[in-house]
């Protein structure tokens, strides 16, 4: 079904269910706090450890090393404050995967405690991958990757590229490329296990909400959508209209040319309530025989002027039914929502399409 049928109310609507793409963006939207949590927890534990580092490297007396790790946790807790402070959440998850990366580049660069600063890239891989997803993640671990091969292989800034054991550097090496792709690929094919999840929820969604022959909505979603209009109109006085059509030569070409004829015949009419109505206007298949319009926020004459669009495109449209030509007529019939109850509405309605059957002078009833 066609996904323009959505409402800018806050009230539910059981609209007609959106694209996959739109729902891995907003799923992406709606994870931003929770990643805000979750990097706020993982940085309150890095900070504590960090102190704890900072603090024995002070008892060693390595003043300068004690002051960056130190720098550091301060940094963190300053920086999270303020995302907290702007509701920036997204940025949550930028500063842990900077942060980190940045304190991996200096304890390479300096060697950290006893040589053993390179131990922190093997985190690393996945840390990024696991705030980032698989394509920024991918970024990040690249960025850092490029950054520490330039710094080791040129002793840009003054490195020292003695201070690091050839089989120990190389062993470490490994151990992040393989840390690297494994949590790129977990990352990417959790990925694809979330679009295909999507895609059988939506085929589902299709399944229960939309009208198999003809994609439009069925009965089950019309139902929903008329009862939240009802309460919109009892609550704020937004009125709207209903339409209910017959067709009056699908029985025959039903029994004439069989059953598949006279559903792709009732899909063809189906794709000339799309082409004829508003955009707002939402068409149904009401049961087998009948097609239910929703028409919000329209009064009666507005409808009227609807139907009659319908009826004549209807009329005057060509139905070639393998060699033949046919043609069908639309009887319609017109109610207004009022302060009755919702079946009652309804019961005038089909009363309304059963008038416009048997009226010879017109197809369209209302009251």
């Amino acid at each position: 079904m066609n996904n323009k049928y959505k409402s800018e109310f806050d009230e539910p609507l059981w609209a007609v269910p959106t694209s996959v793409s739109d729902r891995l963006k907003s799923q992406q939207r709606n994870s931003e706090f929770t990643a805000f949590v979750f990097c706020g927890a993982y940085c309150v534990v890095a900070v504590i450890f960090l102190c704890i580092f900072g603090v024995a490297a002070l008892q060693r007396e390595e003043l300068l090393y004690a002051s960056v790790i130190l720098g550091f946790a301060l940094a963190t807790t300053v920086s999270y404050l303020f995302i907290w402070l702007l509701h920036y959440y997204f940025l949550a998850k930028h500063l842990t995967a900077i942060l980190m990366g940045a304190l991996c580049l200096y304890l390479f660069y300096t060697g950290g405690t006893e040589g053993t600063g390179p131990v922190f890239y093997m985190v690393y891989p996945m840390v990024a991958v696991f705030l980032q997803g698989f394509a920024l993640g991918s970024l990040y671990i690249l960025g850092l990757t490029f950054l520490t091969v330039f710094i080791y292989g040129t002793s840009a800034f003054g490195f020292d590229r003695e201070i690091y054991d050839f089989v120990f550097i190389t062993r470490i090496a490994t151990v992040y490329v393989i840390t690297s792709f494994l949590a790129a690929f977990y990352s990417y094919f959790k990925y694809l296990n979330e679009r295909e999840l999507l895609f059988i929820n939506e085929d589902m969604e299709q399944l229960s909400f939309a009208d198999q022959n003809t994609g439009i909505a069925n009965r089950n979603l019309m139902e929903k959508l008329l009862s939240t209009e009802y309460k919109r109109y009892k609550r704020y006085g937004f009125k709207f209209s209903m339409m209910l059509i017959s067709i009056d030569s699908y029985a025959r070409i039903k029994n004439q040319y069989g059953q598949e004829t006279g559903d792709r015949f009732f899909k063809r009419i189906a794709e000339i309530f799309l082409e004829v109505l508003r955009e707002p206007d939402i068409p149904s298949l009401w049961n087998r025989e009948e097609f239910l319009i929703l028409l919000p926020h329209t009064g009666l004459e507005s409808a009227r002027l609807v139907a009659s669009r319908l009826s004549k495109k209807i009329a005057e449209h060509p139905f070639k039914i393998g060699e033949h030509n046919e043609t069908a007529m639309a009887n319609i019939g017109l109610v207004e929502v009022s302060n009755e109850e919702l079946s009652r509405i309804i019961q005038k309605l089909e009363l309304n399409l059963y008038e416009a059957t048997k009226n010879s002078d017109t197809n369209i009833v209302s009251d």
